[in-house]
């Protein structure tokens, strides 16, 4: 009974987030983006290798990128979802709904699970489906599971990094787009080889690219503890936005 009269709240506020996300152009191309890339990945890549291929008589060109590319189009869809789920928070936050939500049986948990967490699970299975469908490399299932998991971390702080430092819709698409530095972490390791890499050490998406490349959990562990430093970080300021 308990759980029934907290789950009733969720399901209704997450419902007027959905409304907002179909009431808003931008926000429903947003949706439907993750399987756009998808499409151009899969089969624009392959096309563009064969181009490039002819044109400088070489035996591959893209190809061994294509783990590079898989790992970005992984990294678009929560991306996508998390961004969607900032900008209504911040729009909320603008209009006092927030703080209003926050304080009624839902509380400021049910809120945050509704506008976050939810979208999360929602992308972390999205993912998991473009990977499968899209992929260049076609990883393992339990590969791709881990790849979407990590993914979705990712985005979980790049959505409060974007909150934490915004105060409505505009200025959030604005940080979105200096955001774009957390996944450039992807290609270094690939690109970059020795001590030198380390640089960029404090991305998680560094680590998720270390771990595809070798297979080692110690990666996932570092990808974890990186991301912690994170999300510890940028919570303080982020749970001011619902006091």
């Amino acid at each position: 009974m308990i759980l029934n009269l907290k789950r009733k709240p969720l399901i209704i506020t997450f419902h007027q987030f959905l409304k907002q996300i179909g009431s808003d152009a931008m926000l429903i191309m947003a949706c439907i983006a993750p399987v756009l890339s998808g499409l151009a990945f899969r089969f624009g890549i392959p096309v563009a290798e064969k181009l490039l291929k002819k044109q400088y008589a070489l035996e591959e060109v893209l190809t061994p990128f294509y783990q590079i590319f898989d790992l970005f189009l992984a990294t678009i869809t929560p991306l996508m979802y998390c961004f969607i789920a900032a900008m209504v928070i911040l729009g909320e936050i603008d209009d006092g709904i927030s703080n209003y939500l926050a304080v009624t049986p839902l509380n400021k948990n049910g809120y945050l699970l509704s506008r976050l967490g939810i979208p999360m699970g929602i992308s972390f299975i999205i993912t998991i489906v473009i990977l499968s469908i899209f992929s260049l490399t076609k990883p393992s299932f339990g590969l791709i599971v881990v790849i979407a998991y990590l993914s979705v971390i990712i985005s979980l702080i790049e959505a409060m990094l974007v909150i934490s430092l915004s105060t409505n819709k505009v200025e959030g698409m604005a940080v979105t787009k200096l955001t774009g530095f957390f996944i450039m972490g992807i290609p270094v390791p690939y690109f970059v080889h020795g001590d030198i890499q380390y640089i960029l050490s404090i991305l998680p998406s560094f680590w998720l690219s270390k771990f595809v490349i070798d297979s080692k959990v110690i990666y996932i562990i570092w990808f974890l503890l990186s991301s912690t430093i994170w999300i510890l970080f940028l919570y303080r300021k982020f749970k001011q936005k619902f006091k």
